[in-house]
């Protein structure tokens, strides 16, 4: 009986099923590590994804808090005395410097976004994971009770 044969029974719980396996213990046991590798790799990704998630969105907050009072200070006309300290391609230049780097952050709160959308389908799918596991398990536990008392009816005098 293959891992997937036997992954889908202990779903389903289905006790002739795994009466035809040759340990069914062991093979239960590869099945329900391998579901804790699953987890284990798909919480680490889902974290990462978020923390990155984090980050990226502190990094464009940041960027706009110095893109945002860079512009103002170009075309206020209080600020006449430091726009004459600069000649028309200076400020033109800075203008130019602004206006990419407007985009630039366009750009990062897209990716942003993305990153997000990532975080959210790898928490889904760790979920997924997370309660197939806990069915498998379940079902495993539930199983090794079924042996336990089939053994102890085997043991107990006939009444």
């Amino acid at each position: 009986m293959s891992d997937k044969e036997l992954s889908q029974a202990l779903l389903e719980l289905d006790a002739r099923t795994l009466a035809g396996a040759g340990d069914p213990r062991a093979a239960t046991m590869k099945i329900l590590d391998g579901d804790r590798r699953r987890v284990w790799w798909w919480s680490a990704i889902a974290l990462t994804l978020w923390i990155a998630t984090l980050l990226m969105v502190a990094w464009m907050m940041v960027a706009m808090g110095l893109l945002m009072p860079f512009e103002a200070h170009l075309r206020d006309p209080a600020h006449v005395a430091t726009r004459v300290e600069m000649t028309p391609n200076q400020l033109e230049l800075a203008e130019f410097k602004a206006h990419v780097m407007s985009r630039m952050i366009m750009v990062g709160v897209t990716m942003s976004v993305g990153i997000l959308a990532l975080a959210a389908g790898a928490t889904v799918f760790l979920v997924l994971a997370s309660r197939r596991a806990t069915l498998r398990q379940i079902n495993a536990s539930l199983l090794e009770i079924s042996e336990q008392l089939k053994h102890l009816r085997q043991q107990s005098p006939a009444k």
